[in-house]
């Protein structure tokens, strides 16, 4: 029979993250844009962000281990450090070759499962736009064609 959703087959019975624990991923989702200044309106893809998370547990449940901890992280960090250098501590205190195997530290973890999974899903939501691309919304279309408009941007 056809399955229309991938559900992992350990897979508790649906749930899904406490509200203060999506409040907190929300934060972090809000503050790619901020970082970065991509100008989109982040209200409009908040039920796709929650969509987001709770398919990566569908497919995963070891993503809610790592949503529930990088929660606790990330509001560890702002009590700490304060919001602004908690996000910039997240997305730019990285090493430039990236790790391999298992993270060494819980901040590490956070970039990982978390932060970088954000990042795509926030560029692939909107904040391609920021960059002159036309189709971001969907699969670009159609050849780059001489003569032949640009299926994906403006060309100067």
């Amino acid at each position: 029979m056809y399955q229309t959703k991938a559900v992992h087959p350990l897979s508790a019975a649906p749930g899904f993250l406490a509200s203060q624990v999506q409040d907190t991923l929300w934060s972090l989702f809000v503050a790619v844009g901020d970082h970065w200044t991509l100008g989109d309106d982040v209200s409009a893809y908040r039920l796709r962000f929650q969509t987001f998370l709770q398919n990566r547990i569908d497919i995963d449940p070891l993503y809610t281990g790592y949503y529930r901890e990088g929660a606790v992280v990330l509001d560890e960090l702002i009590a700490t450090h304060g919001a602004q250098q908690a996000f910039d501590k997240i997305f730019s205190d990285k090493p430039r070759i990236a790790p391999a195997g298992l993270p060494s530290t819980p901040l590490e973890s956070l970039q990982r499962f978390v932060a970088n999974e954000f990042i795509a899903l926030r560029l692939a939501l909107g904040g391609f736009k920021t960059f002159g691309a036309l189709n971001y919304c969907g699969y670009f279309g159609g050849a780059n064609i001489a003569e032949e408009p640009t299926p994906y941007r403006i060309r100067p």
